[in-house]
């Protein structure tokens, strides 16, 4: 594995015993051994340090301390990462199968690509499948116009990007990943794009886009103070239409149908049998 690049990922956590023990597991049990795995915790008060030292072995480095937020505890991880290529996966998300090889590969193959996103499947508190978001590629032109899809939950990018544009502002608590983009398109990035499932997603009644919180809000006005000379925040009716319509061309609407169909309701183990073999 010394020819593959070492991939370090990122856990922040603060109360999601719940549901870390299967996001540890879906990163220490990936078909990649050339992984640096790293725990960030926030002072738990839960069974969650429990079942990090569980694993402990398996983990790389992990603490469990105080600190400001999830932004905070994601560039704890960061500056002490000493992988090629870094990710965070939230404490109640999941990385999927074969996830690492098909970064790693393609990251091998593509020199020029710095960024890589992917697909997100979302599941709920069951770790039953909702649906799958097939979204397109990111591209700075949807951005300048509102339109952001962007899959944290398989977002991957080399380390040396934060030596060129920084680590996540901490100043953001819930749209920390859109600003890290806007830095990234505002330096030209190149992107690349897998068509893979890489991350689950977790939807439950705790998250913060369950809560709805004021948070969300306030980010975004804080991206328009910032950014709002290049890019728009504001939902785009004509350019969300543009978005559907290249989806609709490139086949993704009928995809989603699909998928669905075949798979909501089902464990999410289920698919990690099954879909990695025969993608549609």
């Amino acid at each position: 594995m010394n020819n593959f690049p070492k991939i370090s990922i990122i856990t922040p956590s603060f109360n999601q015993g719940k549901y870390i023990e299967e996001t540890i597991l879906s990163v220490i049990n990936q078909d990649y051994l050339n992984i640096e795995y790293l725990v960030i915790d926030g002072g738990s008060t839960d069974n969650t340090v429990d079942i990090i030292k569980k694993y402990e072995n398996n983990i790389t480095y992990w603490v469990s301390e105080k600190d400001s937020g999830q932004s905070e505890a994601i560039n704890k991880g960061f500056k002490k990462a000493t992988g090629d290529i870094v990710c965070w996966i939230n404490s109640d998300d999941i990385l999927m199968p074969d996830a690492l090889k098909t970064v790693s590969e393609y990251f091998v193959m593509n020199q020029d690509i710095d960024f890589l996103n992917g697909y997100t499947l979302r599941i709920d508190k069951s770790s039953k499948i909702l649906f799958n978001h097939f979204i397109l590629q990111p591209k700075k032109w949807y951005a300048k116009h509102g339109v952001y899809y962007v899959s944290q939950q398989a977002m991957f990018w080399r380390t040396k990007v934060f030596d060129e544009i920084g680590y996540l502002d901490e100043t953001f608590h819930a749209r920390m990943d859109q600003e890290f983009l806007v830095r990234l398109l505002l330096n030209n990035y190149k992107i690349g794009f897998v068509n893979s499932i890489l991350g689950a997603i977790r939807i439950h009644e705790d998250t913060k886009t369950s809560q709805n919180s004021d948070i969300w809000e306030n980010d975004k006005n804080e991206l328009i103070k910032r950014y709002g000379d290049k890019f728009k925040f504001e939902y785009s009716k004509i350019f969300s239409c543009i978005y559907g319509l290249e989806k609709l061309i490139k086949g993704l609407y009928l995809r989603q149908f699909l998928f669905k169909r075949k798979w909501k309701g089902k464990d999410m183990k289920e698919l990690s049998k099954n879909y990695f073999v025969n993608k549609y």
